[in-house]
């Protein structure tokens, strides 16, 4: 389930007006049959999962059927994506422990490939948070999907222009190294003419890359 903030008039700092979220659990009540959302844990703009009043929020996907529904009062339902519908994980992801990051990794996965348009992965690739376009990126390599190559080769050049070389960066590297294309080709010899930039691990990526 994709919600968007529609209101936010109590001005909580976590929540912004007119942004998607991505709902992982959640409550709604039954009335003549039809459900009424009453709470929605999202991830925030803090990158934490918490709960927030239904009512902040308008739903605009709900095509994943990979939630699970428990009854928990008369009329009343919660439900949870099924790979993290265990007790007590909401305190492991809190403190960390267990499979609990990988399973939440493994939801948002589930998520983001049937609920987000691939209009929202071009926006967050081209945008400011790098965690999650590392993780469009890393889910991307999973589906085979190079149709954001062009952005990322774009953002790849802005990067070694201002010698930013991090994690994000080897990320990118990797994503293209996936796509045996011409535009592909043409920036990772451009990348190796120009030896002072980079470093040994994107080395490795680009000569893997033409070895393979």
């Amino acid at each position: 389930m994709r919600v968007k903030c529609i209101e936010n008039s109590n001005k909580l700092p976590n929540i912004t007006v007119s942004k998607i979220y991505t709902v992982y659990e959640g409550e709604f009540i039954t009335i003549s049959k039809e459900k009424h959302y009453v709470m929605l844990k999202i991830e925030d703009d803090y990158g934490s999962v918490i709960p927030y009043d239904a009512g902040y929020f308008k739903i605009i996907s709900d095509k994943n059927t990979n939630y699970v529904e428990t009854k928990i009062a008369e009329n009343k339902y919660k439900f949870t994506h099924k790979f993290i519908s265990y007790d007590f994980f909401g305190s492991m992801l809190y403190d960390g422990v267990g499979t609990s990051l990988d399973d939440f990794s493994e939801a948002k996965k589930d998520i983001y490939k049937l609920e987000m348009s691939k209009e929202e992965m071009h926006e967050i690739i081209k945008g400011d948070n790098e965690d999650e376009r590392d993780f469009i990126l890393e889910l991307a390599i999973e589906v085979r999907n190079d149709c954001f190559a062009e952005d990322v080769i774009r953002l790849c050049h802005k990067q070694l222009n201002e010698w930013k070389m991090d994690k994000s960066l080897e990320t990118s590297f990797l994503y293209l190294s996936n796509f045996k294309n011409d535009c592909v080709n043409d920036f990772f010899i451009e990348y190796l003419s120009e030896n002072e930039k980079g470093n040994e691990k994107l080395d490795k990526i680009v000569i893997d890359y033409f070895d393979n």
